[in-house]
This record gives C-alpha cells, sequence and structure tokens, in this order.
C-alpha cells in the first residue's frame, strides 16, 4: 500500500472513534453545526486540548475545524445565533482572502470554541501537494477527530485530508531529521520544526510537552507510515531505524526553507483579518499569554483601546523573552 493508503486505514478508527476523547467538543461541534445549519460539512477537533496538552480552565478553547460548503450562509447562520457581531458577506468576503478564517464561538455553559473555517475544496487542497502554505496541514498531521458530519461523504472527506495532511510529513522535514531515526525520534522532529516555523506565543520548549502529550498515538501511526515510506523507496532500514536514502540536494533545503517563510508571511498577514473575524480576540490573546506565563498582564487603558497601534512594544518584548522564562 502507499502511504496515503496506509494513512487513511491507520487513521480511520482513531478519526472515528467508539468513544470520543472529549464529549464537550462533540456537544461544541453540534452547537456549531445547528447555529451554521445546512452548509456545515464536517466539524474536525485538533488541537492541545484533543492531545491533552492544553489546560482545562474556562479560558482554553476547543480548536475546530469547520468545512463549510457557502461561506455566506454559514456566517448569516451564525449572525442568526448571535455567535457573529461583524456583518456575515464582510466576514464571508474574508473567507476567501488567505484561507481559512478564525472565529469565536461560545458554547453553552463554559465551552469555548476556535473555529478555522474553510470548504471542502480548500481543506483537500491545502493538506495536498498544492497546498499554499503549512497552515492546515502543520495542525492536521497531529492528533484530530471527525466530531461532526453530515453525512458518509462528509466523514470521508474529513478522513481524506488528515490522511493526505499525514503522508505529507516526510516531504516537508527531510532536510531537518537526524541522521537515523525511529518513530519516536521522527515524531519528536516534525513536531520540532513545524512550530519552529510560526511565530507562536509559546517558548520553544512547547514541542517537547506536545510531544510527550501525544506520544502514544504519534508514535503509533508514523511507525506504520514509516515502514510505507521504506516500502516506497523513500527511507531506508538500517538495525531497526531509518534513514534518508541520499543526502538532501541542496536546491531542496533552498525550497523548502522558502516555503516555511512564505508561510509565516502569510500566517503573519492573517493576523491583520483576524482582528475583523475572531470577536473578543485581544481578550482571547491576553488570556492565553498568561497561560504560558504563569503571569498576569495587564493592558493600559491605550493599549485596549487601540491595540493595533500601541501593544506592539509589549508583543515584540514578549515574543523577545518567552524562551528566557522559567
Amino acid at each position: 500500500m502507499s502511504a496515503l493508503d496506509v494513512a487513511r486505514e491507520t487513521l480511520r478508527p482513531r478519526v472515528f472513534p467508539a468513544t470520543p476523547s472529549d464529549p464537550e467538543a462533540v456537544t461544541l461541534a453540534g452547537q456549531v453545526a445547528a447555529a451554521g445549519g445546512d452548509a456545515v460539512r464536517a466539524v474536525v477537533f485538533f488541537g492541545s486540548r484533543r492531545s491533552g496538552a492544553a489546560s482545562r480552565d474556562r479560558h482554553s478553547a476547543h480548536d475546530l475545524f469547520v468545512l463549510v460548503r457557502d461561506y455566506r450562509e454559514f456566517y448569516l447562520g451564525l449572525k442568526a445565533a448571535g455567535q457573529l457581531r461583524r456583518r456575515a458577506s464582510l466576514v464571508a468576503w474574508l473567507n476567501t482572502w488567505l484561507p481559512p478564517n478564525q472565529v469565536s464561538f461560545r458554547g453553552q455553559g463554559q465551552a469555548q470554541g476556535k473555529l478555522s473555517i474553510v470548504t471542502p475544496a480548500t481543506f483537500l487542497r491545502e493538506t495536498s501537494p498544492l497546498r499554499r502554505d503549512h497552515f492546515c496541514a502543520g495542525r492536521l498531521f497531529q492528533p484530530a477527530e471527525v466530531v461532526f458530519a453530515a453525512d458518509a461523504e462528509a466523514r470521508a472527506l474529513a478522513l481524506e485530508g488528515l490522511a493526505q495532511a499525514h503522508a505529507l510529513t516526510l516531504g516537508w522535514a527531510r532536510p531537518w531529521l537526524p541522521e537515523r531515526f525511529d518513530a519516536a525520534a521522527f515524531t519528536r522532529r516534525i513536531l520540532e520544526v513545524s512550530l519552529s516555523q510560526e511565530i507562536r506565543p509559546e517558548p520553544s520548549s512547547r514541542a517537547g510537552v506536545l510531544w510527550e502529550a501525544q506520544r502514544e498515538h504519534m508514535v503509533a501511526v508514523y511507525a506504520r507510515l514509516l515502514e510505507a515510506w521504506a516500502d516506497e523507496g523513500e527511507l531506508l532500514r538500517e538495525a531497526g531505524q531509518y534513514r534518508l536514502p541520499a543526502p538532501v540536494p541542496p536546491q531542496e533545503r533552498a525550497w523548502l526553507s522558502g516555503y516555511f517563510r512564505r508561510s509565516k508571511a502569510r500566517a503573519t498577514a492573517r493576523w491583520l483579518k483576524y482582528v475583523l473575524t475572531f470577536d473578543h480576540w485581544l481578550e482571547y490573546i491576553r488570556r492565553k499569554a498568561e497561560r504560558h506565563t504563569g503571569q498576569q498582564i495587564v493592558l493600559s487603558p491605550r493599549e485596549e483601546r487601540w491595540p493595533l497601534v500601541f501593544l506592539w512594544p509589549r508583543v515584540f518584548r514578549y515574543l523577545r523573552d518567552k524562551d528566557r522564562r522559567p
């Protein structure tokens, strides 16, 4: 079987578990689907709450990819449900520029969702070799579950995107792999590479924390993928480990370095639209920074009133110092 076939087969019982890992995520996905109506095709639960690496306080949001067939129809549903402050047509238009959009969703009780909104076609493209950046692929090669699907076709589509994201990993990680590796070393390294290529509020040690939280899942899945890549000749087996059959050419290394630079630039550009699409974005960022620093962050009145003008010095200091904190 090809690596993609192996990914489909290996992920299927994990993507559609008999017992969901987080019932609250299932409930939240159902509420998103109810608000979005027939536009919602599938909801994929991913991120640090899925992996178990997140704190479970009331401000920790569930990360959900929401696959919708029509942006405007979906946002009109959110607007009618009181889940969107901006005009639905504006947010829908922004979703066509550097998708996905990210929007907040307030579930019943204390549940919160951070929704990444894409069409099914975009979801499949952005987890394929035709992807335009690393945003989707860089999140979905990790543990994920389909917590809502409108029908069998939607279930199959969500699984396909997740399988593609897993099957891509060897391609974008090749220049940074150790000389020899097993499934544990491979999965830890791809997490380190992927996270290092984004501007993130977490310290660089976050990759190790994430890996420990999802080690069992990732080692089991990628052990089979490493075997498949070896069968295809992409890797060589050697004394219970694997290695690349030849050094990575300089032009491949340069292309992948450029790919990650473009991805970082596109991710940074998305921040500009999140200010419009993500309600209460400043409070969300402040609380996230507090969780990762363990320190209370108090914004000045002018930072709260004009964050896009006066918040930048604090942001730069935070990013500069985040790896120096204990």
